[in-house]
């Protein structure tokens, strides 16, 4: 079983996807939220995180993200880390991408992706 940390000071949308994932036990996914940047990679160890998401909603988030993957490259080297993104925020887009081509993070998704397209890109990390 996976556990999956969501990393995000967005809670409604971290309690949409903690409903989706409940919705779906035959994935074997764990969940757990961390609404706070700066616990992020506290939440990874207490929760034993495989795969951390972590949202980048707009600009303002974009250096603790960067951030927090470093650090969980740093302290937690096989936690897989999938950003989350908005697609019509260009800045944004090139963080997501440049992050994937340094190692910091493992893939991203955009917001508009449709959940089963989150939950496959779980699946596969």
């Amino acid at each position: 079983m996976k556990t999956v940390l969501f990393i995000s000071s967005n809670k409604m949308l971290g309690q949409a996807l903690s409903a989706a994932f409940q919705s779906k036990p035959e994935l074997h996914f764990l969940w757990a939220a961390q609404l706070n940047y700066s616990q992020a990679i506290v939440g990874v160890d207490i929760f034993h995180a495989n795969v951390a998401i972590l949202d980048i909603a707009d600009q303002a988030d974009m250096q603790p993200a960067i951030e927090i993957c470093r650090s969980i490259r740093r302290n937690e080297p096989d936690v897989k880390i999938l950003l989350l993104v908005r697609p019509e925020q260009a800045v944004v887009r090139k963080v997501a991408v440049d992050t994937k081509n340094d190692g910091l993070s493992d893939d991203f998704v955009f917001y508009d992706s449709s959940l089963t397209y989150l939950l496959a890109k779980l699946e596969a990390l």
